[in-house]
């Protein structure tokens, strides 16, 4: 099961065919639209979005306030701003990406697709692959590179049950299977790290007699 990522595309009132959700959602992405800082941030917190874009040409508050709160809330949500064409980018209003009006459909696509590759989130697990670090619960955590490796492998293959020979090789780069209480350690220090009851998983689940999947929570 590939899971669907949540947009949340922050746009104010404009021409019906200047809208970007279509766009989005002929990508397949679920967009949730937001028009004002509150509505914006209700929105982060009852959707989860993968990636938020900020249309900041048509919006009527600070880009920047609006990205500071999300920063001190341990939001650790990509943020692509839409900049009118010219103007010079602020890379300390707290943006991950930045682009220009006039920009083409797939250029749009390209930086959304960009941002997910960097940041991987299913449920509540926000995790940043360059930063080898994992949100949980508005918890972040700083990961080993060995966990963090162990994670991502865990969290592009969703749903489906990874066999220990498949993670041994995959995060040791190994094919010897006589000992694998390493990846167990592992799995319990990764578990510690984005479960609520690391005892009882949510997210990382044991296969008796196979290895372990990354499971994908149903939206209530």
């Amino acid at each position: 099961m590939t899971p669907v990522y949540t947009v949340l595309l922050v746009e104010g009132r404009k021409p019906a065919a200047e809208y970007l959700a279509p766009v989005l959602n002929d990508q397949g992405y679920n967009v949730v639209a937001a028009r004002t800082r509150r509505d914006a941030l209700a929105k982060v917190q009852e959707a989860h979005p993968a990636v938020i874009v900020l249309d900041s040409l048509s919006l009527r508050f600070s880009c920047r306030r609006f990205c500071d709160t999300l920063r001190d809330s341990a939001l650790e949500i990509p943020v692509l701003m839409l900049l009118p064409d010219g103007e010079k980018i602020d890379r300390s209003v707290g943006a991950h990406a930045y682009l220009h009006y006039p920009f083409s459909t797939k250029q749009l696509t390209n930086q959304v697709a960009d941002l997910l590759t960097a940041i991987l989130q299913i449920g509540d697990v926000v995790f940043n692959v360059e930063q080898c670090s994992v949100i949980y619960s508005k918890h972040k955590r700083h990961l080993t590179p060995k966990e963090a490796r162990l994670l991502e492998v865990f969290m592009r293959h969703p749903s489906q049950v990874l066999t220990r020979a498949f993670l041994m090789k995959q995060v040791w780069d190994t094919d010897y299977l006589g000992d694998t209480r390493t990846l167990d350690v592992h799995v319990h220090w990764v578990r510690k790290a984005i479960e609520e009851d690391h005892a009882s998983p949510v997210y990382l689940r044991t296969t008796r007699g196979k290895g372990y999947r990354f499971e994908v929570p149903e939206k209530e």
